[in-house]
């Protein structure tokens, strides 16, 4: 009668037999993964038959797959690190024979330093603003390590994403939104040797000046066709380095960098209410504004008079002077003197004398500009006797 097929029984390593692991990396990534060798040497130093079959053990993660045959003495498999960090402990062993166990470094396990920093500042406007923040975390052999996670944290704002894994640059992102100062900071791992980093972002005004018009040629207000003087004072620690200056009536200017009190004229050439908005930039980039409205009216004339002091035998002596309530900004350059009888005169003073060559009614007329550009006009008849 003939037997039923028995099972074939593995073939496993003789006694003695020495097992030795190498991997092809000593440290992953959180998902990473890595060949597995296992050596396998028979007492007599020779390789094991092939087809001994090696079964594979980890503490972490799996390898794939746990069991295989060698072939000239070695055999490869793969090992596949899980989700969670820490450090992997991979053996093998076949028949009575075991080898030593190796380690590889999983995702956080790895990182021997974790450095910190805002990109591309570590400055925020106080009146809120967004900022990178980037953790470049190397490996125990000071080269990028990718797929760590990291843990963000900071005392005040908002983070976009509490933890993040490295890319293959090593860097792990997330944004801060906050509108005062801030500390943020960032881990991998856990326990007090755990790599950690801070960064400090600083919530800072926005830059701005303060804005003075005054009309030096007139006793108040802004008038057509007069200069107006603007002076621009910078905020303390302001470090502007750019401003414009739009003068609200379709004309602009462009200034460099303000470190002091920086002055500039404009004239407007019509009435009307004009906001003048000063745009500055300082050295982080942060753009502020400042305004003021001007109110320009048409140009002020002073009241004059012309009294005739003296009139015989043809010659009149005028005098031209301001009338009581008026007042002049500055004082008056010239006198422009029209005698009616088609002769005229340019004096410095208010007193001036005309012959006239005969009797008769003459419409005289006089007008001054003081030093300020300011004007005053004015006409009398006067009868030559």
């Amino acid at each position: 009668m003939a037997l039923a097929g028995c099972d074939k029984v593995p073939l496993l390593a003789p006694t003695n037999t020495t097992i030795r692991l190498t991997a092809g990396l000593g440290v992953l990534p959180v998902a990473g993964s890595t060949d597995i060798t296992a050596i396998v040497i028979e007492a007599a130093g020779t390789p094991v038959q092939n087809g001994t079959v090696v079964t594979f053990t980890s503490s972490l993660g799996t390898v794939e797959p746990r069991e295989a045959r060698t072939a000239n003495g070695q055999v490869s498999v793969r090992y596949i690190a899980g989700a969670q960090s820490g450090t992997a402990k991979i053996g093998a062993f076949s028949g009575g024979s075991k080898s030593e166990e190796i380690e590889i470094l999983v995702g956080a396990a790895a990182a021997g330093a974790l450095s910190l920093r805002a990109d591309p500042t570590a400055f925020v406007p106080a009146t809120g603003g967004t900022t990178d923040i980037v953790a470049t975390v190397l490996d125990t052999g000071g080269n990028p390590l990718r797929g760590a996670p990291v843990r963000f944290t900071t005392t005040f704002g908002q983070l976009s994403q509490s933890t993040t894994l490295t890319d293959d640059g090593g860097e792990a992102r997330t944004q801060l939104t906050t509108n005062v100062t801030s500390e943020v900071t960032a881990r991998i791992g856990s326990g007090a040797s755990a790599p950690e980093g801070k960064v400090t972002v600083t919530a800072r005004e926005l830059p701005s000046v303060t804005i003075d018009v005054t009309n030096p040629f007139a006793s108040s207000g802004a008038e057509v066709g007069q200069p107006v003087n603007l002076k621009l004072t910078p905020a303390a620690n302001a470090s502007i380095r750019s401003a414009r200056v739009d003068f609200g009536d379709g004309t602009s200017a462009t200034l460099g960098a303000i470190s002091a009190i920086t002055t500039l004229s404009h004239t407007y050439n019509r009435t009307g209410s004009f906001t003048i908005v000063v745009t500055v930039t300082d050295a982080l980039g942060f753009i502020g504004t400042s305004s003021v409205v001007v109110t320009v009216t048409e140009r002020s004339t002073v009241p004059i008079q012309i009294v005739v002091q003296s009139n015989s035998q043809l010659i009149v002596t005028f005098n031209a002077s301001i009338t009581a309530g008026g007042t002049v900004s500055g004082s008056i350059r010239t006198y422009e003197w029209d005698f009616g009888d088609g002769e005229t005169l340019v004096s410095t003073g208010p007193n001036t004398a005309h012959r006239y060559r005969a009797g008769g009614n003459y419409v005289v007329s006089v007008r001054f500009v003081t030093t300020t550009g300011q004007e005053g006009y004015t006409t009398t008849t006067v009868k030559v006797a």
